[in-house]
């Protein structure tokens, strides 16, 4: 389904947000709260995945990647 010309740009700015979001808990934040979908919601550390996922899930709707799944890594012995 092709995104309509506003679903994208909420949708990019969402993705801005959120990367935004990230960057602050990663380099020290103690929580970061974003609005979508009518929510507020606020992540901490703790639950830092939680955000990494979101962010990966919208660069999925966008077509940046190409799976909403992180990639595995392979296990190497020796």
């Amino acid at each position: 389904m092709a995104l309509t010309v506003e679903q994208r740009a909420l949708l990019e700015a969402q993705l801005s947000e959120a990367r935004a979001a990230l960057h602050r808990l990663e380099i020290g934040g103690a929580e970061v709260s974003l609005a979508y979908n009518g929510e507020n919601i606020t992540y901490s550390a703790a639950n830092a995945g939680s955000l990494r996922q979101y962010v990966r899930t919208l660069e999925a709707q966008l077509g940046l990647r190409t799976s909403s799944r992180a990639r595995s890594r392979g296990v190497i012995f020796g």
